[in-house]
């Protein structure tokens, strides 16, 4: 029973593979984008202490944005494990992700479809989710109007998944709330992670749902184990203000926390700075309208239907002291 894994080498899908293994659910298939990507996945798990079980894995090159190498990579496969997608909010990467990341969600559910597997699970993001009551749960429906590029990438691809769904595959939908992990790669929350041992001048005064990676991972394993096909679930083990993290970093790194800033406009007014200094040829804004507005919004999730179906989630603390281990 192959298990295919595309995204293999980032953050989620590395940690998916490493679940996967330790759950004894091989062979696995470990689709990666390039060897540089594949060198941070290595870094993680020799730092977790797993690196006896890498060669366990059928690590294999793939474009996903090529269907024929896409369709070759799935051969064989009995379900597979969506995790591939570009995570940014910088302006710049905005086409790129409104491109590639429902690209390679169709690729894979085609794929998917034409070797008849038998389940496919898929990695969305809680950002496709919008309503008025706060906090969100599963019946908030997706909604493609007013979400930022990186959220209207997740919601098109979840949209091939929904499409391969009604043709007949069998989908599990998990929609994580911010994913926190080792900081070995360029992007995601490994990037907040850096931001904030640098340290910032001052912490937006947002709040937003986090989840430890290992319990993504786990919520995988449990979902292939015992399948709710045509099921959504919420992932998010608990929400915190991003004083609570910004500040709880600092603490362990025994750095003094930055004050909190609670109105918008100042953040507003940097970005749209920055946006200007990279307009005349400066460096890329690591601050923009997307990063600012998230960054400044307070929101959270419910989890209590994952709750309901086995999947426990790891104390907010523990998670930081995890991360942060990683930064000594």
């Amino acid at each position: 029973m192959v298990i295919v894994v595309t995204g293999a080498s980032g953050m989620v899908g590395s940690q998916i593979v490493l679940a996967l293994i330790e759950a004894g659910m091989g062979p696995v298939r470990g689709l990666y984008r390039s060897a540089a990507s594949l060198e941070s996945a290595r870094k993680s798990w020799d730092f977790q202490g797993f690196s006896h079980r890498w060669s366990e894995v059928d690590w294999y090159l793939a474009d996903l944005e090529d269907p024929l190498e896409v369709e070759v990579a799935l051969e064989g496969a009995a379900y597979a494990v969506h995790a591939a997608a570009l995570v940014s909010l910088r302006t710049k990467d905005e086409h790129l992700m409104l491109r590639s990341t429902p690209l390679m969600a169709e690729h894979a559910v085609n794929a998917a479809l034409h070797h008849g597997l038998k389940g496919f699970v898929h990695l969305s993001s809680v950002a496709v989710l919008q309503g008025s009551e706060m906090p969100l749960d599963e019946s908030a429906d997706p909604q493609r109007k007013g979400l930022n590029a990186y959220a209207r990438s997740k919601f098109d691809a979840e949209m091939q998944v929904r499409r391969g769904e009604a043709e007949g595959l069998n989908v599990l939908i998990l929609n994580p709330s911010v994913i926190l992990g080792l900081p070995f790669w360029a992007d995601g929350s490994s990037r907040l992670l850096r931001s904030a041992s640098k340290g910032l001048p001052a912490v937006p005064g947002g709040s937003t749902g986090w989840v430890d990676l290992r319990d993504v991972a786990d919520a995988v394993v449990r979902g292939l184990r015992q399948p709710s096909w045509g099921e959504r679930f919420i992932l998010s083990g608990s929400n915190q203000s991003f004083e609570a993290f910004y500040g709880g970093i600092a603490d362990r790194l025994l750095k003094r926390r930055a004050p909190v800033l609670r109105a918008r406009w100042p953040f507003e007014m940097v970005w749209r700075l920055l946006a200007g200094v990279q307009a005349l040829g400066g460096p890329t804004a690591q601050l923009t309208r997307d990063s600012v507005r998230a960054a400044t919004s307070k929101v959270g999730y419910r989890s209590d239907k994952a709750m309901a179906w086995g999947q426990s989630f790891r104390d907010f603390d523990q998670t930081l002291d995890w991360v942060n281990s990683a930064k000594n």
